[in-house]
């Protein structure tokens, strides 16, 4: 293994001002030299030492260049939370997908192992954080993987693995012939075409991860937490079918559903770092989208499980349906709360950009996440749902139509809302800028990011 010494450097060295205008001499920020196997970090000075900056310092770096397996953080100036940004800035950002290359020359050296080169600064749990930084690179390197292989099968079989391993987990699926049985006619209606036309790999199914905290099974007191993500493993967007251009990536379009099997992954590992009595449910709502004589069409009328018909509008706003039955299955739990994730509207990406996911509902809930989530370096914000939102989703033939032509983020929140018991504190989160970036971002390269699963851990770590 060939080692990377990063040597961290706080402070105003001769030459260092952070004031363009009264410094010709300034070094580059980063500065990595090959030959020495080192990487220098300006920071400046520790007064002015933010998480962010330090975040961003560790992004700039060409990741992609530097080659070695093994870091060595030579450090004494950081504290706790310091350390633990850059330590894990420094793994992730340092991920780059390109497993199908054939060519050795080709392929990125990942960094595989972080140490400090002194004593680790107190309070630091690398092992903690190990766990976490795995789990967002699962969840990359499935969400950039090809779609027949990451097909509705497989990521049962991912979950199925990680109750096995797990005292703590279990895992149950909700297939085809029980759906039909529970009434998930919008789920069961997405993926018509898989069903009538694909292997059972591809057929439509709700897969259910039962995370249990170590008294939560006994007693009576129990914070129940249910993460619900969107899983359409591949988006044609049906008969309203896609331009080229917007099909190439919708490999991705299980992104949310990828979040939540990678937290529960994380809470499986670390089980005893959470609380007692937390429960946590993770459901992904797993299904193609696919384009045939079999596809639901515009203008058919679907029954959720909850009882609601809805008039389909566009066949390509199929995540939302979807989520109707895994949100109106997650409310049958009874649970305290409900956070579902999903890569579901383009007008998100419009409003926000590759920035922030877009959050609707509850804003007490909302504050608690987002301050896990700006702990941890991820951005959300909140938008409204009015009630106007609603009156515009109106159906002549049914209860509800499932989408209108703007503000389409809003409309789907709006639309989601009505699948969700009233009496359940509920947040939806609007991941499709995030959960696949087109351009180079802080934490990744271009492609999957892992987005939000640091930032659930945190949320429930802090239960």
């Amino acid at each position: 293994m060939s080692k990377l010494t990063v040597e961290v450097i706080t402070g105003e060295p001769y030459g260092f001002n952070e004031d363009p205008g009264l410094n010709e001499r300034k070094p580059a920020l980063t500065q990595y030299l090959p030959k020495e196997r080192k990487l220098k970090l300006f920071l400046g000075p520790k007064s002015k030492l933010s998480l962010s900056k330090i975040r961003q310092r560790v992004s700039d770096v060409d990741w992609k260049h530097v080659s070695e397996t093994e870091v060595e953080i030579d450090t004494d100036s950081l504290d706790a939370a310091q350390a633990e940004a850059l330590y894990e800035m420094i793994a992730l950002k340092s991920f780059v997908f390109d497993k199908y290359k054939t060519s050795a020359a080709e392929r990125h050296v990942q960094v595989k192992r972080l140490a400090f080169k002194k004593k680790k600064p107190e309070g630091f749990n690398s092992r903690l954080r190990d766990e976490i930084i795995t789990g967002v690179k699962f969840c990359r390197d499935i969400v950039s993987s090809n779609a027949d292989t990451i097909n509705p099968g497989q990521m049962q079989r991912f979950a199925e693995e990680i109750a096995k391993n797990s005292k703590n987990v279990k895992c149950k699926t909700i297939n085809v012939t029980q759906a039909q049985k529970k009434g998930m006619g919008a789920l069961l209606a997405v993926g018509a075409e898989s069903l009538k036309n694909s292997p059972v790999d591809f057929h439509p199914r709700l897969v259910q991860l039962d995370f249990t905290g170590a008294k939560a099974a006994k007693s009576k007191e129990v914070k129940h937490i249910v993460l619900v993500g969107k899983g359409i493993t591949f988006d044609t967007g049906g008969l309203c079918l896609k331009p080229t251009q917007y099909m190439l990536d919708m490999k991705s379009d299980m992104a949310g559903s990828a979040t939540v099997l990678s937290v529960m992954k994380v809470l499986a590992k670390i089980a005893g770092k959470v609380g007692s009595n937390i429960k946590v449910t993770g459901i992904m709502a797993l299904t193609e989208n696919g384009f045939g004589a079999s596809s639901y069409k515009p203008g058919d009328v679907l029954k959720a499980m909850n009882g609601k018909t809805i008039q389909v509008v566009d066949t390509d706003a199929e995540g939302r349906l979807a989520l109707a039955d895994a949100l109106s299955y997650a409310s049958s739990l009874k649970p305290d709360i409900i956070i579902d994730l999903a890569t579901l509207t383009g007008s998100i990406v419009a409003t926000l950009g590759e920035v922030a996911a877009g959050a609707m509902g509850d804003e007490d809930l909302f504050t608690e996440v987002n301050k896990a989530f700006e702990r941890e370096g991820e951005k959300i914000w909140r938008m409204p749902l009015y009630d106007y939102y609603k009156d515009s989703l109106k159906s002549e033939i049914a209860d509800i139509k499932h989408c209108n032509t703007r503000p389409d983020a809003l409309c789907a929140g709006i639309f989601l809302k009505e699948f969700v018991d009233e009496n359940i504190d509920w947040l939806h989160l609007d991941i499709a800028g995030l959960g696949f970036i087109e351009n180079d971002g802080l934490w990744a390269y271009k492609g999957a990011t892992g987005f939000a699963v640091k930032g659930l851990v945190k949320y429930i770590l802090s239960q």
